[in-house]
């Protein structure tokens, strides 16, 4: 998106929000969004420009062409919602914050129009209303967040709301029994869920302090051990009560154990509401 239009992106975003409540524009989508997003003739898919595939072009075309504009429609709604805090936090922000704040907007305005599950519009915009709320906003963080947030599903969500409820008041399922029931899984479909989210570590496992521990526990007692039995020089002289200071090693069992990450809290944060 060119300069011209990211400037004053969150001023026409928070006016778009205002007729949007007052229902004056109903299914018409603001320009101040639309400018850029429609022009879908350049579009590339697979490495081709759709309009030049004859027929499954034009349906791949007219497909995307409306789930961008349902998706824009969505944001703009999620935007309504929350226009008052948004206009709230930026009246006292400067001209280098608003403009920093004009770029992510951007950014999440693209990841709006482009995400696949229209339910994650939500906690697009819950992000940037976060933003507004802080006078230092970092941009590569923020970034990071929104790119995560594209890998995730909504029951990747899901299944890490769950893990963060007992840090963050945020609505959430009651157990994974109720995870598995809403979205018609199985347990081994929701373990490979959480393995996902531990590989980009929004998980953690609480296990690995636990080995951690163990194994400095281990090399001390090894190292003791060895310096005794190395004291052990004279066969003769030896006695075999000194067998009795040699100290066992404790045998360690391994349990998975996964909690959110701080990374993971921080994570939620930006994105959930949290109740009131």
């Amino acid at each position: 998106m060119n300069k011209e239009i990211k400037e004053g992106f969150v001023e026409g975003l928070i006016e778009t929000g205002k007729d949007f409540a007052k229902e004056q524009l109903g299914e018409l989508i603001p320009k101040v969004v639309s400018e850029s997003s429609l022009q879908f003739g350049l579009e590339v898919v697979g490495g081709t420009a759709i309009e030049m595939v004859p027929f499954v072009g034009h349906i791949a075309s007219s497909y995307f062409t409306k789930r961008k504009i349902k998706n824009e429609h969505e944001f703009i709604s999620e935007i309504a919602k929350r226009v008052e805090d948004i206009e709230k936090n930026m009246s006292s922000k400067t001209i280098e914050q608003k403009e920093i704040l004009d770029d992510l907007a951007v950014y999440a305005y693209e990841k709006a129009i482009q995400t696949n599950q229209e339910e994650k519009i939500s906690y697009i915009v819950n992000g940037f209303v976060n933003m507004t709320k802080i006078d230092t906003v970092s941009e590569d963080i923020a970034y990071i967040y929104y790119d995560i947030l594209e890998q995730l599903t909504i029951l990747d969500i899901s299944v890490l709301k769950l893990y963060g409820k007992a840090y963050l008041e945020i609505d959430s399922a009651a157990n994974y029994s109720e995870i598995l029931e809403q979205f018609g899984i199985e347990y081994h479909q929701y373990d490979a869920v959480r393995k996902n989210l531990q590989r980009i570590s929004l998980l953690e496992d609480s296990e690995e302090e636990k080995f951690d521990k163990h194994f400095k526990d281990f090399v001390k007692v090894f190292n003791g051990n060895m310096k005794l039995l190395a004291s052990f020089k004279n066969p003769r002289k030896f006695d075999t009560k000194e067998f009795g200071k040699l100290k066992d090693i404790k045998e360690y069992r391994p349990r998975e154990n996964l909690r959110i990450s701080k990374f993971g809290k921080d994570f939620l944060r930006f994105f959930a509401e949290e109740n009131q």
